[in-house]
């Protein structure tokens, strides 16, 4: 366990928060482990209907450490293909609460949830080229799909950032909600 993830669990929801914010709530490979510990946990678990995933503070999450993903050996990215892998396949809704910036795996998560209540100040972005990387967690096939082929070469081959009123126009996400009334808006949904 860490307690960069914490969790809470209040009738039949499950809500698991990034508390990383001195770092943006950068995602750590001991982050990844947890969230798809606890999604799967939740899978299996008959008492949970619902899974949240947010972020604490001002920023949803940052992507992954750089630092930690840059000094990692080679091949070792196995809790990040598990919590890939977890939210793509449990079969309890997934609800996502994004406030502020959502950057790389922050926006393309986003993709496997059901339900993506964005802050009015939420920015999504994928500056997977800019980094000298590939992205993740299938985007390169869903996002196209979601908002097709132009707007996702934008996002993904330019790192073109999009703003909460275009992810809601573009079916990138289900609401937006001022930035003060988020958590409480999901807890309503």
């Amino acid at each position: 366990m860490t307690d960069h993830i914490t969790e809470n669990t209040a009738g039949g929801i499950l809500t698991l928060v990034m508390n990383r914010p001195d770092k943006k709530n950068a995602l750590t490979d001991v982050m990844y482990g947890v969230l798809a510990d606890r999604i799967d946990a939740a899978r299996n678990d008959p008492a949970i209907r619902v899974i949240v995933l947010r972020g604490e503070g001002d920023i949803f999450t940052a992507g992954n450490d750089v630092m930690e993903f840059a000094s990692s050996k080679p091949g070792n990215l196995t809790n990040v293909l598990r919590f890939i892998q977890a939210i793509a396949e449990t079969d309890k809704p997934l609800i996502a609460a994004v406030q502020g910036r959502a950057v790389g795996i922050g926006t393309t998560m986003l993709l496997h949830c059901d339900y993506v209540i964005l802050a009015d100040d939420a920015v999504l972005s994928t500056p997977f080229v800019n980094l000298g990387l590939v992205p993740e967690a299938g985007a390169s096939l869903l996002l196209p799909a979601r908002i097709g082929h132009l707007r996702a070469f934008a996002m993904l081959a330019l790192g073109e950032m999009v703003g909460a009123q275009d992810a809601i126009a573009w079916g990138l996400a289900t609401a937006t909600v001022p930035a003060g009334d988020l958590v409480a808006s999901v807890e309503a949904a």
